[in-house]
């Protein structure tokens, strides 16, 4: 007879047979075992923290590693949410946190800057990379997967930060030692709040020079005004410094403030409202206006005479030559300084022929007018036409600026009654680029010269209105040199920052080689925008300036996203001392689609790119 198992005993041994499983799991080693985790599911179950310093929330996959001083370090999983070089972070102590916040009173904490990004390491990661590499070397015998666990910690990555300020209940201070601890929520800080409190900016008077956030949706508008006295506007080239430098000049003349640009590289003669001059072509200085000491500078620069006593002799008598020969009413030039070697140098044949050689060297530079061209210039300005030499000098280039904005064809006393104010500034300002490349070196360094002394008799004259209250508002204009290294001499440099800060005008370096600009630049420097840069001694110049840290320099050099500037300044610059990464508007798009309709910057002559077009053109018409 079949027996069959009784109910009661197959549940009685599947309860001990649970129990035997149950105790078994308990002595089970669990150092082995990998748990199963999806770390983008779990971070998404985490609780919502929030802060009133950021339009986000907290961020989950990052935790504060170290803070030590001013410096610290965040590991984060990029996979989740990444962060670049130049990202304003907010930390604020869990013991703070709360799962709503929208008052700014109640948020303390530390505001930091990504300043550098890098693997993050810990002890096998060594070990782990050389088995990585075994079984690629031997992937036939070996997988991987075989052997080696699921993990996510080889994709955590290490950010520096420097710290930059501090939060105390809910205002804006320096870091003042402040620290917190580890167990903090790390937010992404708002850019709106971030520009507020670093960026000067004052309504109708702001460039608008780029963007920031993640989605660039926040304007970086900085106060025009914020560019007083000396700026530099660096990095490698091809990186984006003519484009930037565009984009102020033309932003500025539109808010009423002229520029002077000494153009190298022909890349600024296309700007709206631009006049293009080329000297020696046509620009020429006049002897009857050129004050005396400008004229001996000329001298001095082309080395005229080469002896003392010939030298001396000039300074000791030109003056009175040329001075007797404007109050004839006639017009002094080379040719007649020429003629009066006897009333200047003597009769001495050594001096009188240094003098002559002298003087026929200056003429053949081309740069001073004939008095034909002086006595052509004078008829056009009376007849309001232009000259048939084709050749003006300098006054007639600096009209506005020297004798106010005003129709040419009037008194100013038939004006408005509030002459050369903001909306005649608006409407008149303009930019004149001295077009300096390929001419020879000394022939550049006379015109800086005596453009530069003639920009300080205007300023001069500008500020003695102003206090009578002939004008209303004084020009001063913003004068940009690029690669001044070219054409000044560091001494010329030295002695001109230190004066012509005190006159009113801003000046604009533009450089690919900040390393060959003299230190007197980096200590007076207001203003750094520097593109991207590699050379470390370039980087070096630039750290000396003082306006940031070596490290953040050093970091943001190096690792500046394409189209992106580092914007640097003092505590009264710009951006008040901290150190800004926004992606540069580009000025060279249509005005409806966000631009200026700038022109592009200029383009490099290439046979080679002719000759490779030429080849595609004629392989695609052979394919088809």
């Amino acid at each position: 007879m079949t027996k069959y198992k009784d109910s009661s005993t197959s549940a009685k041994n599947q309860h001990r047979q649970s129990k035997i499983n149950q105790a078994a799991k308990e002595f089970e080693p669990t150092g082995f075992q990998v748990p199963d985790v999806d770390i983008d599911t779990e971070l998404d179950s985490e609780e919502v923290v929030r802060s009133a310093l950021s339009d986000e929330v907290a961020v989950q996959s990052a935790q504060l590693l170290e803070l030590t001083g001013n410096e610290g370090s965040i590991i984060f999983y990029p996979k989740a949410k990444d962060f670049a070089v130049g990202d304003v972070l907010y930390l604020r102590d869990k013991t703070q946190s709360v799962t709503t916040s929208d008052s700014l009173e109640n948020e303390t904490g530390l505001i930091v800057q990504i300043v550098s990004k890098g693997i993050a390491s810990y002890p096998q990661a060594d070990s782990k990379a050389l088995f990585r590499l075994l079984t690629t070397a031997h992937a036939r015998e070996m997988q991987r997967s075989y052997n080696e666990p699921r993990e996510v910690i080889d994709e955590f990555l290490i950010g520096e930060f420097i710290v930059r300020a501090s939060v105390q209940s809910g205002n804006w201070k320096d870091s003042e030692g402040k620290v917190v601890t580890r167990n903090v929520d790390i937010f992404l800080i708002n850019p709106a709040f971030l520009l507020e409190k670093v960026v000067k900016s004052l309504d109708e008077l702001n460039l608008d020079l780029g963007t920031l956030g993640a989605n660039q949706k926040h304007p970086v508008k900085v106060y025009a005004g914020g560019f007083e006295k000396v700026n530099l506007i660096t990095g490698m080239k091809g990186g984006g410094k003519s484009h930037i430098t565009k984009g102020i000049i033309h932003l500025q003349r539109k808010l009423g403030m002229p520029s002077i640009v000494f153009d190298i590289n022909g890349e600024y003669g296309s700007l709206p409202k631009a006049n293009r001059i080329r000297p020696t072509v046509n620009l020429k200085f006049r002897l009857d206006q050129l004050p005396i000491p400008s004229i001996f500078k000329v001298f001095e620069k082309l080395s005229l005479f080469n002896t003392a006593a010939t030298d001396n002799a000039v300074r000791a008598n030109l003056p009175e030559v040329i001075e007797d020969r404007n109050r004839a009413g006639r017009l002094a030039d080379l040719q007649f300084l020429l003629d009066q070697e006897e009333d200047i140098i003597g009769t001495n044949e050594q001096m009188r022929g240094a003098y002559i050689r002298g003087i026929s060297n200056l003429m053949s530079y081309h740069l001073f007018c004939t008095s034909n061209e002086a006595q052509e210039e004078e008829n056009a300005l009376r007849e309001n036409r232009t000259p048939t030499t084709g050749v003006v000098s300098l006054r007639t280039v600096l009209y506005r600026m020297a004798h106010g904005i005003e129709d040419e064809g009037h008194q100013q006393a038939q004006n408005a009654k509030k002459p050369q104010n903001l909306e005649d500034l608006k409407n008149y300002a303009g930019v004149i680029v001295f077009d300096i490349g390929g001419l020879p070196p000394v022939v550049q360094k006379v015109v800086v010269t005596l453009v530069i002394d003639q920009m300080k008799e205007i300023c001069r004259k500008q500020y003695e209105s102003f206090q009578e209250n002939k004008v209303e508002i004084p020009i001063y204009p913003s004068v940009f040199f690029e690669e001044a290294h070219m054409y000044m001499d560091e001494g010329y440099i030295d002695e001109l920052i230190p004066l012509i800060r005190h006159l009113g005008i801003n000046l604009f370096f533009v450089t690919n080689t900040p390393g060959a600009l003299p230190d007197s630049v980096f200590r007076l420097v207001d203003n750094v925008i520097m593109t991207r840069m590699v050379n470390q001694q370039d980087i070096n110049k630039v750290i000396s300036g003082g306006l940031a840290d070596k490290k953040t320099i050093e970091g943001f050099a190096r690792d500046l996203p394409k189209y992106h500037n580092l914007f640097l300044s003092t505590s009264n610059g710009a951006t008040k001392n901290f150190p800004l990464v926004f992606l540069v508007r580009d000025f060279t798009a249509p005005v409806e689609e966000g631009g200026e309709g700038l022109p592009k910057s200029g383009i490099t002559r290439s046979m080679w790119e002719v000759i490779s077009q030429k080849v595609e053109a004629d392989c695609s018409d052979e394919q088809q």
